[in-house]
């Protein structure tokens, strides 16, 4: 049972509670990382927790669509969506750096949830302009990303065996 939960912004002092996501590099990140890239302004780590295990987490950094870093076919799509006065070389996002949530409270739709979340912070708190949510999927998580309205930027692309696959969200899409 998951009970009461509360989300908050990783601090300096907060202590982690029981996490293990089954990824040791999501696991690591998150005991070890998360605390030095928020004391370096690399990234905003959120906590979802109970009273007695840390359910989730993510964190947020910004980042950008940039034609450099799209096929041609790819980045005429992403143009496509803005109007020609509004064309640029690049295009704010945020990115989900990393997601993990508890083997302990899998499967209960507690990613969808986060993801729903991040789309809501940055459609009614957006402080500094951003169109995209972009993450660097696991391969294995392709499948939820795109359940969730998530597109691969670069669809064609040949992905291999340890490759992550960059997708996007277009937040304008719930507007």
């Amino acid at each position: 049972m998951i009970g009461d939960i509360r989300t908050f912004r990783l601090s300096a002092d907060t202590r982690i509670k029981n996490f293990d996501c089954g990824d040791e590099d999501i696991n690591d990140f998150f005991h070890h990382d998360s605390y030095d890239y928020s004391e370096k302004l690399l990234s905003v780590t959120y906590v979802i927790e109970n009273e007695e295990d840390t359910l989730a987490f993510f964190s947020l950094s910004n980042d950008k669509i940039a034609q450099d870093t799209s096929n041609k076919a790819a980045w005429r799509k992403i143009k496509k969506r803005f109007s020609h006065t509004k064309h640029r070389s690049d295009y704010p996002a945020v990115k989900i750096g990393r997601l993990g949530v508890s083997q302990k409270y899998g499967k209960q739709g507690l990613g969808t949830q986060i993801l729903d979340f991040v789309k809501n912070m940055f459609l009614t708190n957006n402080r500094t302009g951003c169109c995209f949510i972009t993450v660097d999927a696991y391969q294995q998580s392709e499948a939820f990303y795109l359940k969730n309205g998530f597109k691969r930027l670069n669809p064609a692309e040949k992905i291999k065996a340890d490759d992550t696959i960059l997708m996007y969200y277009d937040l304008r899409e719930l507007k």
